[in-house]
C-alpha cells in the first residue's frame, strides 16, 4: 500500500504561468458581484419607494373615510359646524397619524355637505404629498396623493 499523502508530482519551485480553477472562478465571482450589486440596489431602493408609496395611499384612503365616517353619524347646521369641522379634521388627523413622517401641516382636509339630512351627504377630500427616497429621474420625486370620500348622512 502507498502511504505517500502528497500524490501531486513536485515542479522544482517553478510555479506554472497558468492560473488555477479556484483561482479563476473566485474572479469570475467578484466581476459578476460587481455587476450585479447595483442592478439589486437599484430594486432594493424602489421597492422601498413603491412600499412607502402604497401605505401612505392606503393611510390617505382610510383617513378620508373617517372624517367621512365621522361626518355621516354627526350632521352639523351652521350653529355646530366650526366644532364639526374641527373634530372631523382631528378624526382625519388622528387617522393619518400612524405613517411614519407624518407633517400635519403638509395635510390637506376639505369637508362639505351635500343637502341636508335625511338626504344628505358629507364629502371628505384627503391630500398629502409623498416624496420619493431616490430621485429616479423618470417619474417625479414629489407626489401629491388625494381621496374624496362620500357617504350619506344617516342621522
Amino acid at each position: 500500500m502507498l502511504k505517500s499523502r502528497n500524490l501531486r508530482p513536485k515542479h522544482n519551485g517553478l510555479r506554472s504561468r497558468t492560473a488555477t480553477a479556484a483561482e479563476t472562478r473566485s474572479g469570475a465571482a467578484a466581476v459578476e458581484f460587481a455587476v450585479v450589486l447595483p442592478i439589486l440596489v437599484v430594486m432594493l431602493a424602489g421597492t422601498a419607494d413603491y412600499g412607502r408609496f402604497a401605505s401612505t395611499s392606503v393611510a390617505v384612503c382610510n383617513a378620508s373615510r373617517a372624517g367621512a365616517g365621522y361626518g355621516c353619524i354627526h350632521p352639523w347646521d351652521s350653529y355646530t359646524s366650526q366644532s364639526f369641522m374641527t373634530t372631523c379634521k382631528a378624526k382625519v388627523e388622528e387617522e393619518f397619524s400612524s405613517v411614519p413622517g407624518f407633517n400635519p401641516q403638509n395635510l390637506s382636509v376639505q369637508i362639505t355637505s351635500e343637502g341636508t339630512w335625511p338626504h344628505g351627504r358629507v364629502r371628505v377630500a384627503v391630500s398629502y404629498p409623498f416624496r420619493t427616497v431616490v430621485n429616479w429621474g423618470f417619474i417625479p420625486s414629489s407626489i401629491s396623493i388625494s381621496r374624496t370620500t362620500v357617504l350619506p348622512m344617516v342621522r
